[in-house]
C-alpha cells in the first residue's frame, strides 16, 4: 500500500512538473522576416477571442477552435501580403504543432465574399510552398473580424505540421487579390497533452477501489 501510495506521488509530480514546464516555457522564441520593410511582426498570446490579429491593424481574431485557444501566436504584419519574397524563421524552443491560418479567398481572385464555405486555392495563389512543407487542412477554420473596414468576418482555414524544435522558414502568401495576411499560431506538441492526459486517466484508476 506504502509502495503504491509513493508511486502515485511521484507520478503526480512528474506530471505537475511537466505541466508547469509546457504552460509557462515560451514556445516560439524567435522571429526573424525578411524582404520587407513593413511593421515588424510580434510574437503575443495567448490566441483568444478578440486578440489582435496584426501589428498594423485593429482586426481581431473569433470563432477560435478549441485546439487554438490559448495558442502562442504571431502578430505578423498585414501589409506583407504584398511582400512578393517575405520570408519569416519561427524558432521553436520544443516539438510543436505550427499552425497557418490561411485565408479561405487565396487563390479566389476579386471577390467580396467572407470565404465561409471555400477553402483557399493555394497552388492558384502561388503557395503550394504550403503543402510541399508538409501542412496538411485539419478542416477547421478561424475568423478575423475587420475593424476599421467593412466590420466583416473574414474566414481563414487551419493548416498544421508537427514540427521539431529548431527553426522553420514561412514563404509568402504574394497572390496578388490583396487578401488578408495568413496568421501563424504554435501548441506543445500533441505527445506532451497526451502524456498529461494519460497521467491524470492513472491516477484517477488508482484512486478507483
Amino acid at each position: 500500500m506504502m509502495y503504491k501510495k509513493m508511486l502515485v506521488l511521484g507520478l503526480a509530480m512528474v506530471i505537475s512538473t511537466v505541466a508547469a514546464q509546457v504552460t509557462s516555457a515560451a514556445i516560439i522564441t524567435g522571429i526573424e522576416r525578411r524582404n520587407s520593410s513593413n511593421t515588424y511582426p510580434e510574437i503575443a498570446g495567448p490566441l483568444v477571442e478578440d486578440a489582435l490579429a496584426y501589428v498594423d491593424r485593429p482586426h481581431e481574431y473569433a470563432q477560435i477552435p478549441a485546439a487554438l485557444v490559448g495558442a502562442e501566436y504571431i502578430k505578423v504584419s498585414n501589409s506583407d501580403k504584398n511582400s512578393q519574397f517575405y520570408e519569416l524563421d519561427v524558432t521553436l524552443s520544443q516539438d510543436a504543432t505550427l499552425y497557418l491560418l490561411l485565408g479561405n479567398r487565396l487563390g479566389h481572385g476579386s471577390t467580396s465574399a467572407d470565404g465561409w464555405q471555400w477553402d483557399p486555392w493555394l497552388n492558384s495563389a502561388g503557395m503550394s510552398w504550403v503543402i510541399d512543407a508538409g501542412f496538411v487542412d485539419t478542416e477547421q477554420d478561424i475568423s478575423v473580424h475587420e475593424y476599421g473596414t467593412s466590420h466583416d468576418y473574414k474566414w481563414s482555414s487551419v493548416y498544421a505540421k508537427d514540427v521539431s524544435a529548431g527553426t522553420i522558414t514561412l514563404l509568402q502568401q504574394y497572390d496578388g487579390g490583396n487578401r488578408n495576411m495568413y496568421g501563424v499560431a504554435v501548441v506543445p506538441e500533441p505527445a506532451t497533452l497526451l502524456l498529461l492526459g494519460l497521467g491524470g486517466l492513472m491516477l484517477r484508476r488508482r484512486r478507483t477501489p
